[in-house]
């Protein structure tokens, strides 16, 4: 028994530093990427930015926190509060870009009214303030104070309040934006053929074909989101489990697979936008063509 729980110890932590790797990787190249090229800097890519950025704190504090309480080096509390703060911001994240999709497919019209910077910074500022509000604040104050009742309290609310409703929320407007990026794709591939037919000119075919990269991208957004619901799936299911007071039929295995499923979802993001989003792709492959020439 002893010597499996070692065996299992040695493939969760050699897991764990894999995906810690290609996260802070990944997000960093995307960082780089937006930062360093004029044309990505774009509304979108200021959102993907926020989530990049979110996710490689995911990576930089997640696995390397959960080593330093193993070895006792430093405080719990702290650690613990600054890993579910890092979480809560990749959630935030993701539903402020969710957020943006559905606009730009679903109401398109409105969108192009919405698009204004003040209102994408309004979307990165609360994405960034409110788990700070009403997460880590508060849940820090009550753990580090050994409050264990008042902790319970907490996060039965915040279960609620703060976890369901975007879990839900995430599924229900993708699934719609995905439903509608169908419908538009098939309408601008008969547009895109009567153009060809009729003999107008390249510059309205580009025009169309730029549009349905948007739709594209509602692919890769629906990729993200479907990840991200299975990996925090088994959160939402140990909060529920926990606020019902039947923690302890949970079994044991859920406690990693949980983590590494956690640093996976943040691996995965840039892995997703470098395949799927036709603008980063693209200076994707001039940085390593650049890289190897």
């Amino acid at each position: 028994m002893h010597a499996n729980k070692m065996i299992s110890e040695v493939w969760f932590w050699s897991l764990g530093g894999i995906l810690t790797i290609l996260t802070v990787l990944g997000n960093t190249l995307v960082i780089y990427l937006i930062l360093s090229r004029k044309r990505l800097r774009n509304t979108v890519n200021w959102l993907l930015f926020s989530l990049a950025l979110a996710d490689l704190c995911v990576g930089l504090t997640h696995f390397p926190t959960m080593a330093c309480n193993s070895a006792s080096l430093c405080s719990k509390c702290v650690t613990t509060a600054l890993r579910w703060l890092f979480l809560n911001l990749s959630m935030t994240n993701l539903c402020a870009l969710t957020a943006d999709r559905y606009m730009a497919i679903v109401t398109p019209l409105k969108y192009t009214v919405f698009k204004a910077k003040r209102r994408h910074l309004f979307f990165i500022s609360a994405a960034w303030i409110l788990p700070f509000v009403v997460h880590f604040a508060p849940f820090t104050w009550m753990y580090c104070a050994g409050m264990k009742n008042a902790v319970r309290h907490f996060l039965t609310v915040l279960l609620f309040v703060f976890k369901l409703p975007p879990f839900l929320l995430l599924f229900t407007a993708c699934s719609r934006t995905l439903y509608i990026a169908q419908i538009q794709k098939k309408r601008e591939r008969i547009r895109l053929s009567q153009l060809r037919f009729n003999g107008l000119s390249r510059q309205n075919i580009n025009t169309v074909r730029l549009q349905g990269q948007a739709k594209t991208f509602a692919k890769a957004l629906g990729i993200i989101v479907m990840i991200f619901l299975i990996c925090y799936a088994i959160d939402i299911a140990r909060l529920i489990c926990y606020t019902f007071y039947c923690s302890k039929s949970i079994p044991w295995l859920f406690l990693p697979v949980q983590q590494l499923l956690f640093v996976c979802n943040s691996a995965i993001n840039p892995m997703v936008y470098a395949f799927f989003k036709q603008d980063i792709r693209s200076e994707l492959k001039r940085f390593v063509k650049c890289c190897v020439s």
